[in-house]
């Protein structure tokens, strides 16, 4: 498409346009706007070696960044999938590989915005636009220096991404309420329920741990002694924390997915997705930091729990800024009956509390639990944009509408009656009719794939 037909049939876009750059697709127009004196570049990248190339500027937007839950936009995070889930050699030839759709805004050359995006399609060939790294990103959202962009210019790129969209609908799922995101595609499509809210520590709410245990209620610091003086009668307590990239942390990432697929199996529960030999990958190529003079870790992170030096519960988390993502965390089933994985769990908070982070974030699948353990909530918001008549059919019914009333009933059923359901699919197996997002927290009641 030219500049002049562009101009044509988007007569609401007074722009230039650049065709076919490097860093585009061969069909994708990238989007000049001149705005008091400042301008404006939109540039959608197709592929690793363009991602690749804005690298240093995208961590440095990160830094700048005030926008919250952005880890799962993070260039480590979002790298590191591509190269293990749009990589050719390594695909599933029975799954359509994703297309990447990273849009990059430039501001006088500076990036001031990154949106990672990508299209992927179902076996009957639904095309939907979503954000990279589902399902394995938690939060969706933007990384933008919010201040450098006018609210205008903001809706004029959402507008730009819709109407080249060549999927049947863009899906946007659980992007916070106070993000610049919403500003700009508030209005637009089908807006799911509001109540959706993701649980955190507030660890700044507190000076030390012990004014945190002595603000919990006499029953709540009974039973979490209780548990300690129970599984310690069994040996010798203790905790380890290992950083991404070592061998050790890619070790018990492996034994952490292994915990985690018999809790989904013995609890009536799918995440087809851990199966998968590239989340494996995924999850052990992340890199990750110890903390430095002036800021806590960064990366991934790996806190363990040992018994006699054995491993017996293990958390998977992310660190971005201040903001701790619990992301993934198993126990030794064996050993269910003495709560290891809620003993890891307070640990890894004290470990947070000690090593600067504000915000220890239980990520945005709801669980009865996570109220016991946080002292705050984080808006969240989702929303589908139709763009063909199927892509209609699949917002308005499927995804607003029998999508989440099946979850309703089904995660409501007793663990034995999910567990004949699920065999019905063949040896336990599930067929999906679309990946759901994982929640990997302890206990968590949502980590499901429908059937």
């Amino acid at each position: 498409m030219n500049a002049q037909k562009f101009d044509k049939k988007y007569p609401e876009f007074p722009l230039a346009v650049k065709i076919g750059s490097h860093r585009c697709g061969p069909d994708i127009p990238s989007l000049s706007v001149l705005e008091d004196g400042n301008q404006f570049v939109l540039d959608c990248l197709t592929n690793v070696n363009a991602i690749e190339e804005i690298g240093k500027e995208w961590r440095e937007l990160e830094q700048k960044c005030d926008e919250p839950c952005i880890y799962f936009q993070s260039f480590d995070w979002c790298l590191e999938w591509c190269k293990e889930f749009s990589n050719p050699h390594v695909r599933n030839k029975s799954v359509p590989l994703p297309t990447i759709k990273v849009y990059a805004l430039h501001r006088n050359g500076d990036l001031v915005m990154v949106w990672p995006m990508m299209v992927t399609k179902s076996a009957t060939g639904l095309a939907i636009q979503t954000f990279l790294t589902e399902p394995h990103g938690q939060y969706g959202n933007i990384i933008c220096d919010r201040k450098l962009i006018p609210a205008d210019i903001g809706k004029r790129i959402w507008q730009h991404i819709k109407n080249n969209s060549d999927a049947d609908a863009i899906v946007i799922d659980q992007y916070p309420q106070s993000s610049f995101l919403r500003e700009m595609v508030e209005g637009n499509g089908i807006c799911e329920s509001s109540e959706r809210h993701s649980s955190v520590l507030d660890l700044t709410a507190f000076e030390t741990w012990d004014e945190y245990r002595a603000s919990l209620s006499r029953r709540m610091r009974k039973q979490r002694n209780q548990r300690r003086n129970k599984i310690a009668k069994l040996g010798k307590l203790g905790c380890e924390t290992h950083y991404g990239g070592s061998d050790r942390y890619r070790e018990l990432v492996a034994i952490a997915l292994v915990w985690k697929k018999v809790w989904l199996d013995k609890t009536g529960r799918r995440a087809e997705v851990l199966s998968d030999e590239k989340t494996k990958a995924f999850f052990s190529n992340l890199k990750g930091s110890k903390e430095t003079d002036v800021s806590p870790p960064s990366g991934a992170v790996l806190n363990v729990l040992t018994l006699d030096s054995k491993p017996i519960g293990i958390e998977i988390g992310f660190c971005l800024d201040e903001h701790y993502y619990s992301y993934l965390g198993a126990f030794d089933w064996e050993l269910k009956n003495y709560s290891p994985g809620k003993i890891q769990m307070e640990e890894t908070q004290i470990w947070a509390k000690e090593k600067g982070f504000k915000k220890f974030d239980f990520l945005g699948e709801p669980a009865d639990y996570k109220t016991s353990w946080t002292n705050s909530t984080c808006s969240l918001e989702s929303r589908s944009v139709a763009i063909t008549m199927r892509g209609f059919l699949y917002c308005v019914l499927w995804k607003a509408y029998l999508r989440p009333a099946t979850r309703y009933i089904f995660n409501r059923l007793k663990a034995e009656n999910r567990i004949k359901i699920l065999s019905l699919f063949g040896n336990g197996k599930t067929k999906t009719v679309k990946s759901e997002k994982p929640n990997y927290s302890q206990n968590a009641a949502n980590t499901i794939e429908q059937p």
